[in-house]
C-alpha cells in the first residue's frame, strides 16, 4: 500500500547492506588483508612482512574463487621475486588451482620471475615513495604508477627504467637542448590546445584500472599547473 512504500524501500536497503556485510565477513575481508600486505610488502602500520606465508589460509579456503587465489599467488611470487620450483608446486596444490597453473607461468611472458632456484631473488625496481597520507587498513596500497609519475616529474625518465626509442640527438654547447619528452613540443604545433606546462602521456596496454586514473589526476593537481598527466588505455579494467 502507498503509505508503506517508503518503509518497504528502507527495508530493502537494509537487507542489501546486510547481505553485503555477510559476503565481506565470509572471505573478502581476509582476502583483502592478505592482498594489501603482499602488494605493499608491509602491513597497515608500515611494518615489513616477515612471514609472507600468511597467504596459506586464503589458499586453503574453499570459498575463495580460483582466480582470487591465483592473484594472491602472483602477488606472493612478485614479493619474493621468484620461488623454488618445489615450493611453487606445493602452493598450487594447496590452492587446488592445478588447472590454472599456466596462468601463473604466463608472468614470465611479462619478464617476471616465477621460479628462482636460489629462492628469493633481486631485481632492479623503481624505489617506492614514502607516503604519509592517512589510509584504510584494507586499502593502504598506492598504485606504482603514481610513484613513476612523481619520479618522472621530479627527476625525468631514468635511462635504465625507460630506454629511449633512439639515442638522444647530440647537442652543441651553443644551443640549449629542448626535449620533446619534457614539454615545449606544443609551441610549434598548430591546432593543439595551448598548455603552459609540460605534458606526460601514459598508455597502458591491456586495460587500466580506475585507481591508476585517479593517480594521474592527483599528480596533475599536485604539480599546480606545471604538469598535465594524460592517461589512456585500450579499455577500463573493472574488478572482475
Amino acid at each position: 500500500m502507498p503509505q508503506y512504500q517508503k518503509e518497504l524501500n528502507n527495508s530493502t536497503h537494509l537487507h542489501l547492506a546486510d547481505d553485503c556485510m555477510k559476503h565481506f565477513k565470509g572471505y573478502v575481508e581476509k582476502l583483502c588483508g592478505v592482498e594489501q600486505d603482499l602488494a605493499m610488502g608491509s602491513d597497515a602500520e608500515g611494518k615489513k612482512i616477515k612471514d609472507a606465508m600468511k597467504l596459506i589460509p586464503v589458499l586453503l579456503d574453499a570459498a575463495v574463487p580460483p582466480y582470487d587465489k591465483i592473484w594472491v599467488l602472483l602477488l606472493y611470487i612478485l614479493l619474493q621475486n621468484g620461488v623454488r620450483e618445489e615450493n611453487l608446486a606445493k602452493l598450487i596444490q594447496h590452492a587446488n588451482v592445478q588447472a590454472f597453473s599456466s596462468l601463473i607461468r604466463n608472468l614470465e611472458q611479462l619478464e617476471g620471475t616465477v621460479t628462482n632456484p636460489g629462492g628469493s631473488g633481486t631485481s632492479i625496481r623503481l624505489e617506492r615513495w614514502e607516503r604519509r597520507e592517512p589510509t584504510y587498513r584494507l586499502s593502504h596500497w598506492t598504485p606504482i604508477i603514481k610513484d613513476m609519475l612523481e619520479d618522472v616529474v621530479e627527476h625525468g625518465l631514468h635511462q635504465k627504467l625507460w630506454p629511449f626509442v633512439s639515442d638522444p640527438a647530440p647537442t652543441s654547447s651553443s644551443q640549449t637542448t629542448v626535449s620533446a619528452r619534457f614539454g615545449h613540443w606544443h609551441k610549434n604545433k598548430v591546432g593543439i590546445e595551448a598548455w603552459s606546462g609540460s605534458r606526460l602521456i601514459v598508455y597502458f596496454m591491456g586495460g587500466v584500472a580506475m585507481s591508476k586514473m585517479r593517480a594521474a589526476y592527483e599528480v596533475t593537481r599536485a604539480t599546480e599547473g606545471k604538469w598535465e598527466v594524460l592517461i589512456n588505455s585500450s579499455h577500463i579494467l573493472t574488478p572482475t
